[in-house]
């Protein structure tokens, strides 16, 4: 049984009103509205199905804006409602102009407070993108979304880490006339999601929270097991800034404290650490207990950087 209010859905005047709204939230990313809007409407659809299987357009209008809300406030959703709309529309994501389901995916793990819980969403989530049967690529021999990451497991293992074999399958994707450049990003956006759920939130790689570490004097951010350094410009003060905010005004020891916090993604990042930094993350790794995140951070860097130093010295040999 249906109430008045409910009803008001069945109104040309509201379908229309809702398409501009619902338009607005999409194009303005607004997380809130979509949250606050999407729970009353499919409510409402529920209460008045009925009457609008009568209504297949307008039907299928309200259950596509449903959908879309979801994904503009995918980092508020519950693990269930996750779960579905990955498994049942991932590819409706791409009909939302610059989204980025990563940034919302990053979101919702931040939301979770043990690293236990995040690993068992990670786990859930990938099952449900393994079980997408969705056409992602309808005129090419692969056409479903469970079908395209069969194929890209079979060819890059189940690690996923060799990022040269990687670029080497995306560039043999992209030459093949059968999948548009539109569809090719699509697929990007697929593998890329799927590797980041292979990544286990407790190892340096798989930390959402972007972290702030000082060494001997200089600003890094921790982000995704790498240690980036800050530039010296206007945004390290705006870093030291937020850092202050969050240890209560202490900025000589910010990395004490265990609170994670996100920099502003204006914050320019210089590509090539200088010739001396490997020698300082070893003199800095002293001042760091073994258990501290700090002294992840900085001993993931130190092997990082000495890979790099192995490979040039490998190329130069080549050369010779």
């Amino acid at each position: 049984m249906t109430n008045n209010k409910s009803q008001k859905i069945l109104e040309d005047s509201y379908s229309e009103l809702l398409l501009e709204v619902v338009d607005y939230i999409l194009s303005h990313d607004e997380q809130q509205k979509a949250w606050e809007l999407y729970r009353p409407l499919e409510k409402a659809v529920n209460e008045n199905m009925e009457a609008l299987r009568t209504q297949p357009r307008l039907l299928a209008f309200y259950q596509e804006s449903i959908l879309k809300l979801k994904f503009i406030c995918f980092a508020n959703l519950d693990a269930k409602e996750a779960y579905g709309l990955i498994k049942d529309n991932f590819c409706l994501q791409f009909s939302i102009a610059d989204y980025d389901l990563l940034t919302k995916l990053n979101g919702a793990l931040v939301n979770i407070i043990l690293v236990e819980d995040r690993n068992r969403f990670k786990d859930d989530l990938r099952k449900a993108i393994l079980a997408n049967d969705q056409k992602i690529t309808p005129n090419y021999t692969v056409k479903t979304v469970k079908d395209w990451l069969k194929d890209y497991v079979s060819k890059m293992g189940l690690d996923n880490k060799d990022n040269l074999a990687k670029a080497q399958y995306l560039v043999a994707l992209k030459g093949n006339k059968s999948i548009s450049p539109k569809e090719y990003n699509n697929l990007i956006t697929l593998f890329d999601f799927y590797d980041v759920l292979g990544i286990p939130s407790d190892t340096p790689a798989g930390l959402e929270e972007e972290v702030p570490v000082m060494v001997n004097g200089k600003l890094y951010i921790f982000r995704k097991g790498i240690l980036e350094p800050v530039s010296e410009k206007k945004e390290i003060i705006e870093a030291m800034n937020l850092l202050s905010e969050n240890t209560g005004g202490d900025t000589a020891h910010p990395t004490t404290s265990s609170q994670s916090i996100s920099i502003s993604r204006q914050t320019t990042i210089v590509s090539t650490p200088p010739p001396s930094e490997l020698e300082e993350l070893q003199e800095a790794l002293k001042d760091y207990a073994p258990s501290s995140l700090e002294y992840k951070a900085i001993s993931q860097e130190i092997s990082r950087l000495k890979v790099l130093e192995l490979k040039a010295a490998q190329q130069s040999n080549v050369r010779k």
